[in-house]
């Protein structure tokens, strides 16, 4: 099964991330992935008309669809435009979403806090191990803000909140999720803890500048970019799809 993951559109108007957005969607339509997954900040500003634009984009796929938001997005605009395409569990509050094909389940937990940046998974546990308590397949945990350090300080400070509660949880089950797969960074990003790998997306507006170690000021050379996420005999393999060179000469 392949996986596709966008994430960090934050598409606004006159700005070039829609124009990349689409150009994506154009590349996936001949890829044909199993499924797309979004992990949030859509549109900038609740952005209304940019939503509907992007949800146009997505049923032109004809894939499964699953939506998380990040903490720009508007969650009652997302619902009214993606409504029938978003995949979520409930009709109301978080927008979390569990959905299992052939070869893995895919999950998503919306951890939003209202009107912050940061996130926080804490809220959200007792429903995970609902979800995992049913689930036998090989799963991929999909989140917006990431609950493990990147290495990145500002970054960080606004990562997911009672990360370690989640780990904590994930490593004592029998089968752990293969990976756990965030946005918000605009970085890929690729980690470990024990069997289960942590990943961030890259974005399709344009990326953050790398920041280790006190070493800054350097130009940013990444391209936006996707993932795309393949379960084989029940081991997760991830590429990085760059958009570099549909952007260059824009």
């Amino acid at each position: 099964m392949i996986v596709a993951q966008i994430s960090d559109i934050h598409a606004e108007p006159g700005s070039s991330s829609l124009l990349v957005f689409e150009r994506a969607i154009e590349w996936l339509r001949e890829f044909r992935p199993d499924a797309l997954v979004v992990t949030g900040d859509l549109v900038d500003r609740g952005w209304r008309d940019g939503y509907r634009r992007i949800a146009q984009r997505l049923q032109s796929l004809h894939v499964p669809v699953y939506l998380l938001p990040g903490n720009g997005d508007d969650e009652a605009a997302m619902r009214a435009e993606f409504t029938g395409i978003g995949g979520w569990a409930v009709p109301s509050g978080p927008m979390h979403f569990s959905a299992s094909f052939a070869d893995a389940t895919l999950i998503g937990v919306d951890v939003t806090v209202a009107g912050e940046s940061y996130g926080d998974i804490r809220p959200h546990l007792s429903w995970l191990r609902g979800v995992f308590a049913g689930v036998s397949m090989p799963a991929l945990l999909f989140m917006h803000q990431p609950p493990f350090s990147i290495g990145i300080e500002p970054l960080d400070q606004v990562g997911c909140r009672n990360g370690d509660e989640l780990m904590a949880f994930l490593e004592a089950m029998e089968n752990p999720p293969l990976g756990i797969i965030c946005g918000h960074v605009h970085r890929p990003v690729f980690s470990r803890v024990g069997s289960i790998a942590l990943q961030t997306c890259g974005s399709l507006c344009p990326p953050n500048p790398l920041v280790l170690g006190g070493r800054d000021g350097l130009s940013v050379l990444d391209g936006p970019s996707f993932l795309l996420h393949e379960v084989r005999n029940r081991q997760l393999l991830s590429h990085v799809v760059s958009m570099q060179s549909f952007t260059e000469g824009e």
